[in-house]
This record gives structure tokens, C-alpha cells and sequence, in this order.
């Protein structure tokens, strides 16, 4: 699994919470330490819509003022 130091900003992996003791290999902080999460699915597909309406905007104005 991934974690981000709050303390110094490191990313780094390590094993399973469950195996010892986990700290920062950077600065050696023990608390502060958060899991990376993955960008959720409906996230991805709210950003390729708003990316297709806005396409078609820019799309249709450019067409309105070749056509006009």
C-alpha cells in the first residue's frame, strides 16, 4: 500500500498496517501518516463529461462563426 507523509510530503510504500511498526523513511514520523487513495469512478467519468460539454461548446462556436 501507498502513504503520503504529513509531516514531510514523501510518498512511499510499505507492507500491510498490520506488520510491524510503519514510518516515514524520509524523516522517520510515525503519526501522520495517510493512505493514498485512487481517484473514484464517478469522479472520472463526471470530468469526461464536463470535458465533452465543454468540447462541443467550443466546437459549436467555432462552427456558428465559419458558418455565419
Amino acid at each position: 500500500m501507498s502513504y503520503r507523509c504529513a509531516r514531510c510530503h514523501h510518498e512511499f510504500s510499505a507492507p500491510s498496517e498490520g506488520e510491524g511498526e510503519l514510518a516515514c523513511p524520509s524523516c522517520g514520523a510515525e503519526a501522520g501518516l495517510e493512505p493514498i487513495h485512487g481517484i473514484p469512478l464517478a469522479m472520472k467519468l463526471f470530468g469526461m463529461l464536463v470535458a465533452g460539454v465543454v468540447v462541443l461548446a467550443v466546437g459549436g462556436g467555432l462552427l456558428s462563426r465559419l458558418a455565419g
